[in-house]
């Protein structure tokens, strides 16, 4: 029965997504679209071409969180690409020598870092070196407990002064948890106390 419902439903999908991308592409200018098609995938074409308001007035009437729901969807986009894409529960498994249920037991844990897509979760690729966890995820998933995983990666992703314009994921690649630690605690300290 879910088999049969699911082509209606993609179906009424494609029809309300191409509404919008169709009302779009007949209303921006030649140029906008231009600036539009610049971005490396079709996820980030769209993804600005919804955050354009000029674009995009009539679905920002319709839905008035579209632009900052399509800027959100472009900084993930971008955050998966740098780093360095995403594997599946089953590629770590076989990256790390252990079964699926092990994996989602380490990330069920805090031992790995897991971004919920749709239904399942897919993991960073870049928190591996040589078939194992970089020295150093635990240690940024416990400091950053409070925080969701596109946080957290944003954390690992983003140049910081303290680290001399490094990232701490550069920083944990050279070895220098202690500065990636003292990053946390910073991070953790309440500023107005």
């Amino acid at each position: 029965m879910a088999a049969m419902n699911a082509d209606p439903i993609r179906e009424a999908f494609r029809r309300r997504a191409m509404g919008a991308v169709d009302r779009m592409a007949r209303e921006a200018p030649a140029e906008t679209l231009a600036e539009f098609l610049a971005a490396a995938t079709d996820t980030g074409t769209l993804a600005r071409a919804t955050a354009d308001q000029a674009a995009s007035e009539a679905l920002h009437q319709l839905e008035p969180l579209a632009a900052a729901i399509a800027r959100g969807a472009e900084v993930r986009a971008r955050l998966v690409t740098a780093a360095g894409g995403l594997l599946s529960a089953d590629d770590v498994g076989n990256l790390l020598g252990i079964t699926r249920a092990a994996v989602d037991k380490r990330r069920a844990s805090g031992k790995l870092l897991a971004l919920r897509i749709r239904s399942d979760w897919a993991y960073p690729a870049v928190q591996f070196r040589d078939g194992e966890v970089l020295e150093g995820i635990t240690d940024v998933l416990a400091g950053m407990a409070d925080a969701s995983s596109w946080s957290i990666l944003d954390f690992l992703l983003a140049p910081d002064d303290a680290l001399g314009g490094r990232t701490p994921l550069a920083a944990l690649r050279a070895g220098e948890l202690a500065a990636v630690q003292r990053l946390l605690a910073a991070r953790g300290a309440d500023a107005f106390a």
